[in-house]
């Protein structure tokens, strides 16, 4: 194990699917990992929200109103917007997906999915290009229950497809 680096763990790729999800990637080895999305699209002809849900030990993704969010989201085209949300099914926040070559691009970082004793945090920050207009992402969220954490999945909230892109985990070794 790399130590004060990040080691890639897995990566998944889109390929016209409603939903991408990575299993199997939190291990007890880690505390911190980073997550990236790059260049994530949809060929449907119009945004779709792009969401987080996170995948407990028996692979399925957790639907539990428990998901608590707060971002920032600066635009091209007018001033800074705050969202909060609090008892949600999912985590969205990432901004919109659409078609190329417009596409959405994120760096995240989770704690403790592995945990049985504290609850999942993470911070994200997303750059996405909508019909022109550039958003900004720039959030924490919290899951509020105490589930084993072992995957993460990111979904659009409608039946749209992700065409393209890609998704990398890594595991941040401490000093």
């Amino acid at each position: 194990m790399a130590v004060g680096n990040l080691e890639f763990i897995k990566s998944a790729s889109a390929t016209s699917a409603t939903s991408i999800s990575v299993t199997d990637c939190f291990t007890s080895d880690y505390d911190v990992y980073a997550i990236t999305l790059n260049n994530i699209t949809n060929s449907s002809g119009s945004p779709s929200q792009l969401s987080l849900r996170f995948i407990d030990n028996a692979d399925n993704p957790i639907t539990n109103a428990q998901y608590d969010t707060a971002v920032l989201n600066p635009r091209s085209d007018s001033s800074f917007v705050e969202y909060r949300n609090t008892n949600q099914t999912d985590s969205e926040f990432f901004g919109q997906v659409d078609f190329p070559p417009e596409s959405t691009s994120a760096l995240l970082y989770i704690f403790n999915p592995k945990s049985t004793s504290s609850y999942t945090f993470f911070t994200v920050q997303t750059s996405s290009a909508v019909s022109a207009v550039l958003y900004g992402f720039k959030g924490i969220g919290v899951l509020t229950e105490t589930t084993e954490v072992t995957g993460i999945q990111f979904l659009g909230h409608t039946t749209h497809t992700f065409d393209t892109g890609k998704i990398s985990v890594y595991g941040l070794a401490s000093n």
